[in-house]
């Protein structure tokens, strides 16, 4: 490991401990930890991202060995242990591990999270028959190592979803329109922001952005997973903005977040 990405990875920790998620507990009043709190900011966070069924495929799971690597703040994790799959969670600070481990006791399910890398994923090769990581990999300091990670603990014909930034995404179309089309035109490796671009994205209770945040075009994604047998990629995901905040979310979402969304899905098979 560089001093530079032993850097990143102490202030991942620091920064990510906190949960991916509070801000919007807080902002819908949610500060419990009881199951029905849970339960409230999980009825809004699938509705909110509708269209995570359509990526990870819950439903198909039950008896699989599934790894999800980035918690946040334990939606997709139960969602996953309780749709009968053999689980296990990864991510890189204490907080989201200590907080899904909670989850899964007072739900009663099985499966643990663990502390650990996504860049030195702590289980044998041929694992998993599916890892789900949704906004996880482009946080780490090297988006393709992380891409690697995966890949290997994948058994042969295992699957995972990938989601990471959209670096053609409408927020840098409307901010910096020349430089996102010559990236767009001619972008052949990700391209890493600064803190204060980065706070575009994400941001804790105090208004900090993440240490550290990679963006790919759907082509430079594409061709960073080209190891898997099979890969699919998707755009999706609108956020608020005054050009756009009057048509109602899902209808942005499903019109604009084809062509302009925030984020890239990817679908593969090793």
């Amino acid at each position: 490991m560089t001093g530079s990405q032993a850097t990143i990875d102490v202030s991942n920790r620091k920064f990510w401990d906190e949960l991916c998620g509070s801000v919007a507990a807080t902002r819908l009043g949610l500060r419990g930890h009881d199951s029905e709190t849970l339960q409230k900011y999980d009825d809004w966070f699938f509705g909110f991202y509708y269209y995570l069924d359509r990526f990870i495929p819950f439903s198909e799971l039950a008896g699989k060995k599934v790894l999800e690597i980035g918690l946040g703040y334990g939606s997709v994790s139960q969602r996953l242990a309780a749709s009968g799959t053999d689980y296990s969670g990864l991510d890189i600070a204490s907080g989201p591990v200590h907080w899904v481990n909670h989850r899964l006791d007072i739900a009663h399910l099985p499966g643990r999270a663990i502390e650990g890398s996504a860049l030195d994923i702590p289980f044998p090769d041929n694992t998993f028959d599916h890892v789900v990581t949704i906004g996880c990999l482009h946080h780490t300091g090297n988006l393709q190592r992380g891409i690697n990670e995966v890949r290997r603990v994948l058994k042969p014909g295992g699957r995972a979803t990938i989601m990471v930034y959209d670096a053609t995404n409408y927020i840098r179309w409307i901010k910096f329109p020349i430089t996102t089309f010559r990236y767009a035109l001619a972008g052949s490796a990700p391209l890493h922001l600064s803190r204060q671009g980065a706070s575009q994205y994400d941001t804790n209770a105090a208004g900090e952005s993440a240490p550290e945040t990679a963006m790919v075009s759907k082509a430079v994604l594409t061709k960073m997973l080209a190891e898997f047998s099979r890969c699919d990629v998707f755009r999706t995901n609108m956020g608020e903005h005054r050009y756009f905040d009057r048509i109602p979310r899902r209808l942005r979402v499903e019109m604009l977040g084809p062509w302009v969304g925030l984020d890239l899905y990817a679908l593969v098979t090793k």
